[in-house]
C-alpha cells in the first residue's frame, strides 16, 4: 500500500511538472509571435501559474487581431474570461516596459 501511495505521489508530481512545462512552452510560443525573447521571459515571470491558461488565450486573441487581415474584436462580444485573459497580458506587458 505504501508503495502504491508513493507511486501515486510521484506520478502526480511528474504530471504537474509536465503540465506546467507545457503551459510555459505554449505561453512562450504565443508570446514570441509578436514579442522578443527578453520581453516574453519577463511577461512569463509576471503571470501567475493559475492565470497562465487565460493569458495564453488572451495572447492568441491578440495575435489573431494583429495578424495581417485580422479583425478587431468588439469587447462587448467577449466573455469575462476572454477579457481577463487580455487584461492579464496587458498588465504583464506593462510591468516589463
Amino acid at each position: 500500500m505504501r508503495n502504491a501511495l508513493m507511486a501515486f505521489g510521484f506520478t502526480s508530481i511528474v504530471l504537474g511538472v509536465s503540465i506546467a512545462a507545457h503551459a510555459e512552452d505554449e505561453f512562450m510560443k504565443e508570446c514570441l509571435v509578436t514579442g522578443s525573447q527578453k520581453m516574453c521571459e519577463c511577461m512569463a515571470a509576471n503571470v501567475p501559474p493559475d492565470k497562465r491558461a487565460a493569458a495564453i488565450d488572451g495572447m492568441r486573441r491578440s495575435n489573431a487581431i494583429t495578424a495581417p487581415g485580422g479583425n478587431l474584436v468588439d469587447p462587448s462580444k467577449m466573455s469575462p474570461d476572454q477579457m481577463r485573459g487580455l487584461d492579464i497580458i496587458v498588465a504583464a506587458q506593462a510591468a516589463c516596459m
